[in-house]
C-alpha cells in the first residue's frame, strides 16, 4: 500500500505544471527595461513605473490584444500570459517605447 501511495504522489508531482515565473519590467527615462521578454504561458509580466511621468501599457497585436491603462509614476500593472505567441507592448503616451514578448509553452 505504501508504494502505491508513494507512486500515485510521485505522478501528481510530475503531472503538476511548473511554477510561474514573474518577470518584472521597468518604465524609466522613456523606455521598457528590457526592450525583449522570453517567458511561458502562466508567467507573469510586472509592469512598474519608475518614470517621473504617466505611461499607458497597451498591446494591439492580433491575438493577444490587451489595454492595461494609464499607469501613474510608481504605479505597478500585472499580466498574466495565456497563451503561446510573439506580441510587442507599447506605450500610447511614447511611440517609441516598446517591448518584444515571446511566449512559449
Amino acid at each position: 500500500m505504501r508504494v502505491s501511495i508513494l507512486a500515485a504522489a510521485t505522478a501528481a508531482l510530475a503531472a503538476a505544471p511548473a511554477c510561474a515565473a514573474e518577470h518584472v519590467v521597468l518604465m524609466e527615462n522613456i523606455a521598457y527595461a528590457p526592450t525583449e521578454l522570453r517567458a511561458k504561458v502562466g508567467d507573469t509580466i510586472r509592469f512598474v513605473n519608475a518614470d517621473g511621468t504617466n505611461h499607458a501599457v497597451f498591446v494591439a497585436t492580433r491575438g493577444h490584444g490587451v489595454d492595461l491603462g494609464m499607469q501613474k509614476p510608481k504605479a505597478e500593472t500585472v499580466l498574466t500570459l495565456g497563451k503561446e505567441g510573439r506580441f510587442e507592448v507599447e506605450c500610447v503616451n511614447h511611440p517609441n517605447m516598446r517591448l518584444v514578448v515571446v511566449v512559449t509553452k
